[in-house]
């Protein structure tokens, strides 16, 4: 979605101006760690951070502003002292909050994007097989990360504590049905002419995951003897030479 997003965006800026990771990586830094820790005065920094990205990329005021950025939910389940989603309807209440008192005639909604569970597990584990030295195999990171897969349950619990602010999701088996893509379907929701829309550049899959000999070479470096810096040498190897995920050039 955000490698559509970035792709086409210079046909989209007459309609809305973008913020992405890129513009953000303090806040999405400070998200990763009240995840990791749960600590509420890891908050506290949050409407500094905010208040200096949009005054570094200012927001248009004939403009609707979309925010994507996985990262302001904070870890990805998986990783060292992160077990599930719980950070985030904490943080949502901080983004949204910030968002409505800087832009107090705007609408503020939040659109997450879901995955059934064995789906999200499934990208979840091989995220974390190539991103960190992760041992355990599926079957161990299915039942020690099983319960943060209900993806729903976190969507309910962040909209019962934003009430009523509109809380939705969009199933990404549903968006990748889009002629042009998951990244087409989010635009869909934006204020673009349909016109434009038809238009609109594709750019494939992107960020799939290793496929199962991939990852299983993954595993059997993250269980080796090898220092770390040659574990990680080796899987960007392994990983360029099968052409894994990745945006193209642009």
């Amino acid at each position: 979605m955000q490698h559509f997003l970035w792709v086409n965006r210079e046909a989209l800026e007459p309609y809305f101006d973008l913020r992405m990771l890129r513009h953000m990586k303090p806040v999405v830094k400070l998200a990763n760690t009240y995840s990791r820790r749960g600590n509420p005065l890891d908050l506290v920094d949050m409407v500094g951070l905010l208040d200096t990205m949009f005054d570094e990329f200012p927001v248009r005021d004939d403009r609707d502003l979309l925010i994507s950025s996985e990262g302001l939910s904070g870890h990805l389940p998986g990783w060292p002292n992160v077990k599930d989603y719980g950070a985030v309807p904490t943080l949502m209440t901080y983004l949204t909050g910030y968002l409505a008192d800087r832009f107090p005639d705007a609408q503020v909604k939040l659109l997450f994007t879901t995955r059934s569970s064995h789906d999200w597990l499934y990208s979840a584990y091989r995220h974390h097989l190539k991103g960190q030295r992760m041992t355990l195999n599926f079957e161990e990171f299915q039942a020690t990360f099983g319960k943060a897969a209900d993806l729903q349950a976190i969507i309910t619990e962040v909209a019962e504590v934003l009430a009523p602010l509109p809380v939705m999701f969009m199933p990404m088996s549903d968006a990748l049905r889009h002629p042009l893509g998951p990244g087409a379907a989010l635009v869909d929701q934006m204020n673009v002419p349909q016109a434009v829309r038809d238009n609109l550049e594709p750019v494939g899959k992107g960020n799939e995951g290793p496929d199962d000999a991939l990852w299983a070479e993954f595993l059997k470096l993250n269980k080796s003897n090898l220092p770390d810096a040659a574990v990680k040498d080796q899987k960007i190897a392994l990983a360029k030479a099968a052409a894994l995920g990745g945006w193209k050039p642009v």
